[in-house]
């Protein structure tokens, strides 16, 4: 047995290099719902459903898994690598050294022979890199907590996507009914003004039905352009979701549900404070400052030294292996590797100090933003359910004046244009609560997404 002792040329930590510890059979990925293919989807299964089978969601998750390997990664520093080497080598002539005895006689030493066969066992510990190999597994955690947050950051985001595309489709369909209702409504406006002036009626001229087409003629121009955003509406909530191109996607309503109660609005600073304890941004913010920090530990700990242990052990057999014969045997070695003077060190030392301040910068500059966003989405979901009341008003008296104009046409005391007037203002009103109630829906569920309320069901 030999031991030797070998000084400062190897780095310790790069011994390790190649250990690899065993993947972990945890999952960040949920189990897809089953749903039947007939199934009329609500609201909330189709954000459910999302989540599940979205592709940038699965990136995003399969980012998370990466991260979770290089934590392992990083904790296979504190096992040993083994390693075991076999190699055969074969010569069609000998290879000699030519030694001298005493500069009279020269004699041909053979070293390798016809073949060498060699085999190699080794094993290599760090024993100790003072704080460094613990401040990387800390930054490791802390990344891999980092991917996982974004996870569920895309999933709000995709969640508000959700919602927005399947309010523009509830809201192009009810612009569609309402026009469809409005052009049956002028037609047989049109068609009652037509026989009275054919009747010989004073107050129903030739003008009044050129009117009539006009107006038919706008209204059915507006459908083909609605019909046209739901359409696009409906492709892109099915892309969102993750159904296939040819898969039909059937939905349990099409229609924008009613303003709920406003109390359900809670204060300014309920609302701040629910989403600085839920928005997984203010999360990844921190732990991105904290592994900042946690990078001027790891420079500060390069100056230290690297401690590792080699043991390995080699035997070479063949045919006249005189010289190589003398290898064989049991070789163990202490490795130090200690940077006395290295100036990038110190270099990395101030880059990682003015990172740690920009983080802390960064993060304070993420929550004013996120307190802003907060403020002002409350205050439109606000404003949007009292426009929403007021245009229920607007709607109602709409729909009186055009009662009351038909009544008074029906006895013949006002002309079929007061009906037609009537009609497009009711029509107009109709279209302006639709457009209350999608923007209410939509700050609504803004509001969700800025407070991070997941557990608040949509309710359609």
């Amino acid at each position: 047995m030999r031991v030797h002792l070998v000084g400062f040329p190897l780095l310790a930590l790069s011994l390790l290099a190649g250990c690899v510890a065993a993947p972990r059979n945890q999952s960040v990925f949920p189990p897809d719902p089953v749903y039947a293919p007939d199934h009329r989807f609500t609201l909330d299964e189709l954000v459910d459903l999302s989540i599940h089978r979205n592709a940038s969601l699965d990136v995003a998750r399969y980012e998370a898994e990466a991260a979770r390997g290089l934590v392992d990664r990083v904790k296979s520093l504190w096992l040993p690598s083994i390693r075991y080497d076999f190699a055969a080598t074969g010569y069609d002539n000998d290879f000699n050294y030519r030694a001298s005895a005493y500069g009279i006689v020269h004699v041909d030493v053979p070293i390798t022979g016809g073949y060498n066969i060699t085999n190699a066992a080794s094993i290599a510990q760090i024993l100790t890199t003072f704080g460094k190999r613990t401040s990387g597994l800390k930054q490791a955690r802390m990344y891999a907590a980092i991917k996982k947050l974004d996870v569920l950051r895309q999933e709000d985001a995709i969640t508000l996507d959700v919602v927005t595309y399947y309010n523009l489709l509830a809201l192009t369909t009810d612009i569609d009914t309402v026009l469809d209702d409005t052009e049956r409504r002028l037609r047989v406006l049109h068609q009652v003004a037509r026989e009275q002036n054919a009747l010989g009626s004073t107050h129903v001229t030739r003008l009044d039905t050129l009117q009539a087409d006009l107006f038919i003629a706008e209204i059915e121009q507006a459908r083909v352009a609605v019909q046209a955003g739901r359409q696009q509406a409906y492709s892109a909530l099915r892309q969102a979701v993750g159904f296939e191109h040819d898969q039909p996607l059937l939905l349990a309503s099409t229609s924008l549900p009613a303003a709920v109660d406003p109390n359900m609005i809670a204060s300014v600073y309920q609302t701040i404070i629910m989403g600085f304890a839920n928005r997984p941004e203010l999360k990844m913010v921190d732990l991105f400052a904290k592994l900042r920090e946690e990078q001027v530990t790891f420079a500060k700990t390069a100056w230290a030294p690297n401690v590792a242990f080699i043991g390995s052990y080699v035997d070479i057999s063949g045919n006249h292996n005189t010289i190589l014969g003398v290898l064989d045997g049991l070789v163990a070695g202490l490795i130090v590797d200690w940077p006395i003077y290295d100036p990038s060190r110190r270099a990395a030392l101030h880059e990682a100090l003015g990172m740690e301040k920009a983080a802390a910068a960064f993060q304070k500059q993420i929550e004013q933003l996120i307190t802003l966003e907060i403020e002002t989405t409350g205050v439109e979901c606000q404003r949007a359910l009292l426009t929403t009341f007021k245009a229920a008003r607007a709607l109602d008296i709409a729909q009186d004046y055009y009662d009351s104009t038909r009544e008074a046409f029906a006895h013949d005391l006002v002309s079929a244009p007061d009906v037609a007037i009537a009609l497009g203002a009711l029509t107009l009103t109709k279209v302006q609560h639709l457009v209350a109630l999608f923007s209410y829906q939509q700050d609504r569920a803004k509001l969700r997404r800025v407070t991070a309320a997941r557990e608040m069901a949509l309710g359609y």
